[in-house]
């Protein structure tokens, strides 16, 4: 009776032996999602449309090679990635018609009424996941939340709408949310959060002029006590500096469309074979790890029968040999699957994405800015200040304030 118990346990065991290494050889089913874009079908009045600045996204790269290997992280990519993802979202929020000026940032600015900010914390051509916070000049949270996608290989093909990119759900997910909060805002706070966002501005740049017109609750949140006359010279000094500050981010913009679409054919051949490598890495490993669980299961399977008495040295013997062939070919699969990493890895070596010097003229002078983003911005903004410490007899140059944080006192996104 004892005999017959561990045959029927180790046919099972060969049973689901087979059956898993048979699926395991099948790729699986992926359902994928399709989020359409809300545009407005008629043209809004300007009196209804925020700025938005969206922040060079948070490449989220891990420290430790082994952590970036492990997670398939490479730092060019990503770096590149921080990049191209917020020029894209930037176009994508234009393409409602919804939005003022919609501008990318190195750094938070004051001159905008929303701010976005964005951590990528996956993507490889297959998955992508982004964490995305808004919030108005007023200090009041808009989002704060995970985007994921999953990409099919039809989002790669050649004949597709080129002006959507392959994770264009994500983009237009976070487009439909602000849309969504945006709606639900009456004509007085869009006004409010022009008004404060003017004043935050004028507050960094000659706080003794405009301090008493800005205050803050005790949960950080900004609020108008009072404006200035129209035709205060201080106010109209700090409105040519705006449209200064303006002027700055798009020339910018003009960069980040250079490298844009510099970047978009090696970017998208990156995603394209880097999703074909994820799901064959993924696939891979999965099915080595079955094949040797389950070869393991057998040859333990076995020396218990053999333990408990077992006689029949064929079943023994079948069991093992099983096992053994379960563990090398799950051990043959594991290093192929390993290969299909090194191919992420070279692929991510080989992907290159600095940034060209920038070359402006501001006020008849020429300038060239170097570094990354970040530096060519904090470069520029220490050329106004000395072209407006000029104009204003030193006033301006020991008030234009330092950026605040991205998010002003709002917390970052987890």
């Amino acid at each position: 009776m004892r005999s017959a118990r561990f045959s029927t346990f180790l046919r099972i065991i060969f049973v689901c032996l087979a059956a898993l290494l048979q699926a395991c050889s099948v790729s699986r089913s992926v359902e994928y999602d399709s989020v359409d874009l809300d545009t407005a079908q008629i043209e809004l009045p300007s009196y209804e449309l925020l700025d938005v600045g969206i922040l060079l996204f948070d490449p989220a790269i891990p420290g430790s090679r082994e952590e970036r290997e492990k997670k398939l992280i490479f730092p060019e990519v990503r770096r590149a990635e921080a990049r191209y993802m917020p020029f894209h979202l930037k176009s994508t929020l234009e393409s409602t018609g919804y939005w003022g000026s919609v501008w990318t940032l190195p750094e938070n600015s004051d001159a905008v009424d929303l701010v976005i900010w964005g951590r990528i914390d996956n993507s490889n051509g297959y998955e992508a996941n982004l964490r995305l916070g808004a919030w108005d000049a007023t200090g009041r949270e808009w989002l704060n939340k995970n985007y994921k996608t999953i990409v099919p290989a039809k989002a790669y093909a050649q004949n597709r709408d080129l002006t959507q990119d392959p994770y264009q759900n994500i983009y237009n997910e976070i487009a439909n949310d602000l849309l969504a909060i945006r709606s639900k805002m009456t004509a007085d706070e869009l006004d409010d959060i022009r008004s404060v966002a003017r004043m935050r501005f004028a507050t960094n740049l000659i706080p003794d002029a405009f301090a008493t017109h800005l205050s803050q609750t005790r949960d950080g949140r900004y609020q108008v006590q009072r404006l200035p006359a129209e035709d205060d010279p201080m106010l109209l000094r700090m409105e040519a500096v705006r449209e200064r500050e303006y002027m700055l981010v798009d020339a910018l913009n003009e960069h980040y469309a250079g490298l844009y679409y510099d970047l978009a054919d090696p970017y998208e051949s990156w995603r394209k074979m880097s999703r074909e490598e994820a799901i064959r890495y993924k696939e891979l490993k999965r099915s080595a790890r079955m094949r040797q669980l389950l070869g393991a299961a057998a040859i333990i399977g076995a020396m218990t029968y053999e333990n408990k008495g077992g006689s029949n040295a064929a079943i023994t013997q079948t069991a093992v040999i099983g096992g053994i062939e379960g563990i090398s070919s799950g051990i043959v699969i594991s290093a192929e699957a390993d290969k299909h990493k090194d191919a992420l890895v070279e692929l991510g070596d080989s992907f290159d994405a600095e940034a060209e010097p920038m070359v402006i003229e501001v006020e008849g002078q020429t300038r060239r800015l170097t570094g990354s983003a970040e530096e060519k911005y904090q470069e520029w903004r220490r050329i106004l200040r000395e072209i407006y410490a000029v104009e204003t007899g030193g006033v301006l140059e020991q008030n234009i304030a330092e950026p605040d944080s991205p998010v002003g006192n709002a917390a970052t996104p987890d």
